[in-house]
């Protein structure tokens, strides 16, 4: 015995107590045989069946179960990614039915129950809110008639409080009324399927009318989180269950060329190993035992003669020069206009009182979760189905997933289980990113585990190694982009140039791949995102909804890194893009207030249209993080210090899932270390309207902390063969020490609420009325800050220094480098 965890017995009974380790025993395949309608949140776990898959989401049953002690259960579906985002449903629900906030639990979340089951990171309140708040809406108008009838009093005299019905001097609960049964209320275009916050033609409760949304509240999953009594995915345990590690060659997934095939394997080389088995399924191999340290040496110690081939052209030290000339010379995908304003961008540029040409580099950054990924599977040797239970971002897109790769298997028992039979029950994981599979996120490793599962005929734990999240998982693409940007005397932008290189999104399933299920395409897509200076109606200039005073003629020639042989494995990384495209585009509209000597707030504000709503948006941002920095207008770099640490200022903006973001980050350098810290960042966001200003604040904070790590320290490193930066120290993330002191505000038409963390009496309800008023939708609050980050630092560091650092990460090095190459140090 080595004392782990795995290695101690747990009966049923202490199953049942609950706490921080979880073993799982239920029957998971029941009979479906006269099953009258969907599962609730008061059917039992064992009693849900493949039949309770994807319920019909116009019932309010499927997503509302009113219980007898007058509390609600929500059975949305919507995993917990760090975001809150559960607590934010439940506010919705408590919302627009008038009850409050202890009234509200929220459903294990589930396959077999959930309509809605997750998704990407920053539409969990903006995009999969919208049928719920229906379905509340409309259990409240069910709840009013059956309360009408009871108290003798018309519907529309009524009133409700914390779930108790008034009128005609009498009173009655929702649980009276309906506690334990179902409400059999199906939404229609009447009612609205869907509703946004206040949405005319549905029956969804005005803005101006809430009582519970824009109030602060704790997050639920909080408590037990901080008392240890939390059950994350490593602590699920399934009795009779092995544990396994996946073998593979470290560092050689990353890339886009398959370089991992298993040529010889020496099963005598574990047979040492107590119970140690190998599990081979054509190139997918694996190794079992009973004990998890066991499993870790088998994996370690088997011997392999692995292919090996050339994965890259060039080490990572020299990236940049041949993504230019690859990207130059690429003939499968040749360069493109993405936008062309034709000859006007040469007088533009012609015109103009003042240019500046550069060039600013982002290097690839990884799905680097700080616990590894962990899954476990119960797959049924008799063909019927099975039960996987893991952290992952949209878990109803999981069965098929799961139904094509055992389908695949040679000689499958499981070609014609439908997908329906595969029971995907989520616990939270330390992070949704990685694992592979955009949108469902976390997919492999439950892939994994079925596989060997399937193959052994018992249930199987497997949990990844350092070296397996950082040498297989994927990347957020690296992107270069060249530009040459004019502005007249006064600071209006004449036409901007570019060039932009990088590659396409190039996701795959790993471990389909092996099994022979899935290839990389034959002809990849084309790469090169633009950037975010104008041109769309998302962008704060020249934005294609502005007039025509603010639009300036623009080219965008978009060069394609080839997919194979120089390209990375690459998947939707928080913010997708979003983080290159603003560190090129909020540094050169930076540059451009500097080249036409004026302050880089007035400069921009020069170039918003303040009669769009778009614009007003990002205005709105600009003045929200300024004012709580206390931003005094000046040129950049006009006041240099003397000495060897200095301090700067600076601001960029960002825009991801439709909210814009301001951020002005105070930094000191130290010129002779290269060493930069963000002290400060004063962060303004814009959602519209906000559910609950402290689950905004917390995805503020955490997405703008994830994004300076990403833009001060991460990259990927490789050799001619294979990635080399495995562990926490090759790739390197930001530390506590040097994390910044935070400002987060909440920005709506007037109102900027600095929001303090923990701070229960922030209240942004006025804010969210205007925004309505405004036409301010609601949007996504999960990433955008992590769009902003790197340019408000780089511009900090120019304020403090005179040098511009154009190339990401930020790091010592890097930094120390421009500044030797500017003759700022020797």
């Amino acid at each position: 015995m080595t004392g782990f965890m795995h290695e101690k017995e747990f009966s049923r009974k202490t199953f049942v107590k609950g706490g921080g380790a979880l073993i799982v025993g239920f029957s998971t395949l029941a009979s479906t045989a006269g099953k009258a309608s969907a599962a609730n949140a008061n059917t039992p776990f064992a009693q849900r069946t493949p039949a309770d898959f994807l319920p019909d989401q116009t019932q309010v049953d499927s997503w509302i179960t009113l219980n007898a002690d007058n509390t609600v259960t929500v059975t949305h579906g919507e995993t917990e990614l760090g975001h809150g985002t559960p607590t934010g449903i439940l506010m919705i629900v408590a919302e627009e039915m008038n009850m409050n906030m202890t009234q509200m639990k929220f459903a294990p979340v589930e396959s077999w129950l959930q309509a809605v089951g997750g998704g990407n990171g920053s539409s969990g309140i903006s995009s999969r809110s919208t049928a719920i708040r229906a379905a509340a809406a409309l259990a409240k108008q069910t709840l009013l008639g059956l309360a009408a009838t009871q108290l003798g009093v018309a519907a529309s005299s009524l009133t409700v409080t914390d779930g108790v019905v008034s009128g005609g001097g009498k009173t009655v609960k929702y649980g009276d009324l309906l506690g334990g049964k179902l409400f059999k209320a199906q939404l229609t275009s009447a009612t609205g399927l869907t509703a946004t916050p206040g949405q005319v033609g549905t029956i969804a409760k005005p803005v101006k009318d809430y009582t519970v949304v824009g109030k602060s509240f704790p997050r639920i999953d909080i408590p037990a989180k901080v008392m240890g009594t939390y059950t994350y995915i490593h602590n699920v345990r399934i009795p009779g269950m092995v544990h396994a590690r996946v073998v593979r060659p470290r560092g050689s997934g990353a890339n886009t060329v398959e370089n991992a095939k298993p040529l010889k394997v020496d099963a005598t080389s574990i047979a040492h190993i107590p119970g140690a088995q190998v599990v081979q399924v054509a190139d997918f191999l694996a190794v079992v035992a009973p004990k998890e340290y066991d499993a870790i040496q088998a994996a370690a110690q088997l011997k392999v003669d692995w292919e090996t081939k050339q994965g890259f052209p060039q080490a990572s030290g020299n990236f940049w020069s041949w993504l230019r000339t690859a990207g130059d010379t690429n003939t499968t995908n040749p360069p493109r206009f993405t936008a062309d304003s034709g000859s006007a961008v040469e007088a533009g540029l012609a015109s103009a009182a003042a240019k500046v040409t550069a060039t600013y580099q982002y290097q690839y950054n990884g799905f680097m979760e700080i616990g590894p990924h962990c899954a476990i599977a119960d797959i049924k040797q008799d063909g019927s189905g099975g039960t996987i239970y893991e952290a992952a971002q949209s878990i109803n897109g999981i069965p098929a997933q799961i139904q094509t790769l055992l389908a695949g298997l040679p000689n499958s028992k499981w070609v014609n289980t439908p997908a329906a039979n595969y029971r995907i029950v989520w616990y939270e994981g330390a992070s949704s990113f990685g694992g592979g599979m955009a949108g469902t996120g976390g997919v492999e490793q439950g892939e994994m585990a079925a596989v060997i599962s399937a193959t052994i005929g018992k249930p199987v734990r497997l949990q990844l190694m350092r070296w397996d999240n950082h040498g297989w998982d994927h990347y957020g693409v690296a992107n270069m982009f060249d530009v040459t940007m004019g502005a007249d005397a006064t600071g209006k932008i004449t036409a901007a140039n570019w060039q932009s290189y990088g590659q396409v999104q190039s996701n795959i399933d790993e471990t389909k791949r092996e099994l022979g299920i899935v290839t990389w395409p034959a002809v990849p897509g084309n790469g090169g995102v633009p950037p975010m200076d104008g041109g769309s109606a998302s962008t704060p200039y020249s934005n294609t909804g502005y007039t025509s005073a603010f639009q300036y003629p623009r080219r965008v020639v978009a060069k394609t890194q080839p997919l194979y042989g120089g390209a990375l494995k690459c998947n939707f990384l928080r913010a997708p893009n979003a983080p290159q495209q603003f560190f090129a585009s909020e540094q050169i509209v930076d540059e451009m207030a500097h080249a036409v000597n004026m302050d880089p707030i007035a400069f921009r504000k020069r170039n918003i249209d303040p009669t769009s709503v778009i614009g007003a948006r990002y205005l709105a941002v600009l003045d929200g993080a300024t004012q709580a920095a206390g931003w005094k207008s000046k040129v950049a770099a006009s006041n240099l210090q003397s000495g060897n640490v200095v301090t700067g200022r600076g601001f960029g903006f960002g825009l991801y899932a439709n909210s814009q973001v301001g951020i002005v980050a105070d930094v000191s350098v130290n010129k002779q270390t290269g060493k930069v810290v963000a002290k400060h960042l004063y962060i303004a966001q814009n959602n519209g309207v906000t559910i609950g200003p402290q689950l905004v604040g917390n995805q503020m904070s955490g997405a703008a902390i994830h994004g300076l790590s990403r833009v001060m320290w991460e990259q990927a490193t490789w050799n001619r063969e294979r990635v080399t930066s495995l562990d926490w120290v090759s790739y390197p993330i930001l530390r506590f020490k040097d994390t910044p002191s935070l400002t987060l505000v909440n920005v709506h038409p007037g109102e900027y609420m600095i929001v303090k963390p923990g701070a229960l009496d922030t209240d942004v309800s006025k804010g969210n009325a205007e925004a309505f008023n405004e036409n301010w939708a609601l949007t996504g609050s999960g990433e955008p800050p992590t769009a902003a980050v790197g340019s408000a630092v780089a511009n900090a560091i120019f304020d403090a220094t005179g040098v511009r650092i154009r190339q990401a990460p930020m790091t010592p090095a890097n930094v120390r480098g421009a500044f030797k190459a500017a003759g700022l140090i020797k």
